[in-house]
């Protein structure tokens, strides 16, 4: 089984980095980003809103503006972090499968199921 786990983890590090990179810069850009308040007043997104925004906006796309309507250049970036997201995303499922559909992985797979049963005798 860490033969399995390993490979897996080996042929998805380049997505995962991919993955983790874009949360990051997404969160860094909606901290960074100055907004408005509903008085007018200047007001930046900490960083456990920001979190909780790229969080389900990565994987939903649809909760609104969060504690308060965004200004043209955080919209601008939410733009940018919709796409990244969904481009990111897609990158790394569509890797899951490549990796699936791998003869090299499956033999390993085998192999380790096959070792597994011998154990257990």
């Amino acid at each position: 089984m860490q033969n399995v786990i390993y490979l897996l983890l080996r042929r998805m590090r380049l997505p995962l980095i991919v993955l983790i990179a874009i949360y990051a810069v997404s969160v860094l850009g909606l901290v960074l980003i100055p907004g408005m308040d509903d008085q007018g007043n200047p007001w930046r997104m900490d960083f456990f809103h920001a979190i909780y925004f790229v969080s389900f906006l990565g994987s939903t796309i649809g909760f609104g503006e969060i504690p308060y309507p965004f200004t043209d250049g955080q919209r601008m970036w939410t733009t940018f972090i919709i796409y990244a997201a969904v481009i990111s995303w897609l990158y790394a499922i569509g890797s899951i499968l490549t990796l699936i559909q791998d003869k090299a992985f499956r033999r390993v797979l085998a192999f380790s199921a096959f070792a597994r049963k011998v154990r257990r005798l």
